[in-house]
């Protein structure tokens, strides 16, 4: 039986480089395969054409921002119709943000409900806010979060005497699951902190409760253990603790040369972190230990392997962003040549497509040419002898590289060209 299977053949060089490096061939599917490992030396070359400068970046949180300050200015002209309005808008606007906006977003609810005096409200929203606290910050968050719950007693002093208590439980629960946790055992008051945290289903102090059990179990217990602990609660308030069992099971993998089990830790741990981040920025929330563990597993399994892995396990892929470094004069040809690997999966999406359009045994090559900015951006994306700028290659690239960061770096702007051949071919296969 004969069927058709389409491959891209990327010849990548420079347009300085001599001699052009070899054709390498990679599968044509959208799981990130072997296409860092067609880039070859690319070095940036001098521009030749004037460009214009992308347009600043839109400010993602500027909505968010404006609806919490006229919250808070019409609180403090005590406009409670117009504050409430307002906190609701900057509650909607958080959604698609970062965890402190959303606190930020919980607490202006909070006052206003306060200062309406509408108590069961002020109560509702205090809990969400001990609910969403989340990240690095929990313990501060929770912190404020538990005083405000206290402080609802003010408009309901019939609830003042089981409030106090329950914070007062809560407090205690939390602070002796800290200390276990550093002593790696349950301590004396463990039983009764863990009977809190059921007791007001508290998903955090559950959460740390097992994993105190999971560091006093014996070490051939400890996988399976720390693994309940990261699948068992995917709530906000639990992201702390997981990324902590993650952090327990990478280590153990690594130590034991487990180079996969490794990899797909530390791209749950990334996903894990990107959770915290504004839902447009999570594409760039990719933590820097993830690429050493992702590099060692590349080594063992073939180039490609953990974006492979990684695209299996999240349905996407994310990235470092190079900007985000300390500038320096001029970029490198190394810098370069680090950032079109990082980012080469995209460009392997937009050359798939491209090779399903082919008919065998059709072969097209490309010579291509973006400009990178001062800020470590790209722009100006267009094939060298402009047949094929207004392609559907063409367009496919262009939403890809709105995507690219490169170090920021001082000086006049840099062109880099890269040549690339993308062919449909015809393999056989016996059934």
């Amino acid at each position: 039986m004969r069927w058709p299977a389409l491959l891209t053949t990327l010849t990548f060089a420079c347009a300085t480089s001599s001699p052009a490096p070899a054709p390498v061939t990679v599968k044509a599917d959208d799981s990130g395969g072997d296409v860092a490992s067609a880039f070859e030396e690319p070095v940036p070359v001098a521009p030749t054409v004037t460009a214009k400068p992308p347009p600043p970046l839109p400010d993602l949180r500027a909505p968010f921002r404006e609806a919490l300050e006229a919250g808070q200015r019409a609180l403090a002209s005590r406009d409670l119709d117009g504050a409430l309005t307002h906190a609701r808008r900057a509650r909607k606007e958080s959604d698609v943000l970062g965890v402190a906006e959303r606190v930020k977003a919980l607490e202006l609810s909070f006052k206003v409900a306060m200062a309406s005096t509408a108590g069961p409200d002020a109560q509702r929203v205090a809990r969400e806010w001990l609910s969403s606290c989340s990240g690095d910050g929990a313990d501060a968050c929770r912190a404020q979060a538990l005083n405000a719950l206290l402080s609802t007693s003010q408009l309901d002093p019939s609830s003042a005497s089981a409030l106090r208590d329950e914070v007062a439980e809560r407090q205690k629960a939390e602070a002796c699951l800290k200390t276990s946790e550093r002593a790696k055992k349950p301590e004396r008051c463990f039983a009764e902190a863990e009977k809190t945290a059921k007791h007001h289903r508290d998903e955090l102090l559950l959460a740390r409760a097992s994993y105190v059990r999971a560091l006093a179990a014996p070490e051939p217990r400890q996988p399976a253990l720390f693994s309940a602990v990261e699948q068992h609660c995917d709530a906000p308030a639990c992201l702390q603790v997981r990324r902590r069992a993650l952090g327990r099971l990478l280590a153990k993998a690594r130590a034991d040369k487990r180079l996969e089990d490794a990899a797909r830790f530390a791209l749950r741990d990334a996903e894990a972190f990107g959770s915290t981040l504004a839902e447009a920025e999570r594409v760039w929330g990719r933590p820097p230990e993830v690429d050493v563990v992702c590099a060692a597993y590349d080594d063992a399994s073939g180039a490609g392997a953990c974006r492979k892995l990684e695209k299996q396990l999240t349905g996407r892929w994310t990235f470092r962003d190079f900007s985000k470094d300390k500038p320096r004069e001029g970029l490198s040809g190394d810098q370069v040549r680090a950032v079109n690997e990082h980012y080469a999966p995209l460009l392997q999406e937009c050359l798939s497509a491209q090779a399903r359009r082919l008919r065998p045994p059709d072969a097209v090559r490309y010579e291509l040419r973006w400009m990178v900015f001062n800020d470590g951006r790209v722009g100006e994306v267009h094939f060298k002898d402009g047949r094929h700028d207004d392609s559907e290659l063409a367009k496919c690239l262009r939403a890809q590289f709105e995507t690219w960061r490169y170090p920021r770096y001082e000086g006049e702007w840099q062109h880099v060209e890269q040549a690339f051949t993308v062919s449909a071919v015809e393999r056989r296969s016996e059934r």
